[in-house]
């Protein structure tokens, strides 16, 4: 028997109800056999560390039903939504998957149609330089096209669909609509509530917050939970040890903000003081995260276009497994089980180098010597 796979681009951060209802629904729309999740590992794409670590998450996703995880390294998930949807849309369609299944705020949009727009993803597209490049963005849509791109969920639907055309893929979009909470809300409320609200309750030691992941073998109240607090220490490090020269070739600085970000590290006691010194109209706190993850990572541009595409198991069931070896002799791109220093000093660099910081929190191994999570179901 041929297995069919639906894929889901995520960042279970963490997995929660609102997550296990999306794909409990994007199993029943495609009649897949199988569940494959491209998922950012220990950062995520609005430039923050995610909450618990990427086996914790990939543990937790295999025990609610989905059956592969696949990494989506540091270099591919910490990007603007455009570079986020095509470096996680390409892994995607390497694995065979016959449709591609996400959350929407406004899942009655064709997606599919937007395919055709023609969108320049350059900063240098929108001239306004008062306001910020989403808010360009949106505007440039709403204007051309007639959309109005405000929420989150549909802006990453658009990209979605802009990658499955370059990639030339065949690849069904199917959008799910959020059920009882919105993407941007920070209260428990509902038996399925935002990932937002849940991170905000595991901050504040909302015992509460347990009530809104679904069962599983991991007890993540024991866990340490991450912050930027976390990292705010080794950030600092790098930011005043580091000189405007060098500061000036990390990966997408611009417009003098190595000097913002100089003054600003003396002056700031915490992450959050931090980032408020250097906000402006210009750049969303999204924007200005991202740049600081790749300043603790020292990231270049040479390091992205140098990164290799790969894709690395990070957990599987039985029948994850089954599906692998059925589509096997059909990759194209290298298939990683477990990470030797060949791996670690290669093909998975940069994903190896910012898990050796979280590792070094956590006072755990993150990549080298990790085979993948097997859960036997």
């Amino acid at each position: 028997m041929t297995l069919k796979a639906v894929g889901i681009i995520a960042e279970y951060d963490p997995f929660h109800n609102g997550h296990l209802f999306q794909l409990r629904q994007a199993q029943r729309l495609t009649n897949a056999d199988v569940t494959v999740v491209v998922m950012s590992s220990n950062w995520t794409q609005r430039g923050e560390p995610a909450i618990f670590d990427k086996w914790t998450r990939t543990k937790m996703a295999l025990e609610n039903e989905v059956d592969l995880v696949i990494e989506l390294p540091i270099q591919s998930a910490v990007q603007p939504a455009s570079i986020f949807a095509y470096n996680a849309v390409e892994l995607i369609v390497a694995l065979k998957c016959q449709s591609l299944s996400f959350g929407s705020e406004s899942p009655e949009f064709d997606f599919n149609k937007f395919k055709t727009f023609e969108v320049n993803t350059s900063y240098n597209e929108f001239k306004n330089y008062q306001e910020s490049y989403p808010e360009n963005f949106r505007k440039f849509i709403l204007e051309n096209y007639g959309f109005n791109l405000e929420l989150p969920n549909d802006t990453l639907g658009f990209w979605y669909a802009q990658a499955v055309q370059k990639l030339n893929a065949n690849l069904k979009l199917v959008p799910i609509a959020r059920n009882e909470s919105n993407h941007g809300d920070d209260k428990l409320l509902h038996q399925i509530s935002s990932g937002k609200a849940i991170r905000k309750a595991i901050k504040n030691r909302n015992s509460r917050f347990i009530n809104f992941i679904p069962e599983s073998s991991v007890q993540i109240e024991k866990l340490q939970p991450l912050f930027w607090d976390d990292y705010w220490p080794y950030l600092k490090y790098e930011i005043n040890q580091t000189s405007l020269f060098d500061l000036r070739n990390v990966y997408q600085m611009s417009d003098g903000l190595e000097f913002l970000f100089k003054r600003a590290a003396i002056k700031a006691k915490n992450f959050n003081e931090f980032i408020e010194l250097v906000k402006s109209k210009r750049y969303t706190y999204t924007r200005l995260q991202r740049l600081c993850v790749y300043v603790l990572f020292k990231i270049t541009q040479q390091q992205i276009d140098d990164s290799s595409r790969n894709l690395r198991v990070l957990g599987m069931t039985k029948n994850g497994q089954n599906y692998l070896n059925q589509i096997k002799k059909e990759l194209k791109l290298s298939l990683i089980s477990k990470v030797d220093k060949t791996v670690f000093d290669r093909a998975d660099y940069l994903e190896c180098k910012a898990g050796l910081l979280t590792g070094t929190i956590l006072n755990n191994q993150q990549d080298l010597y990790h085979f993948p999570v097997i859960i036997n179901k």
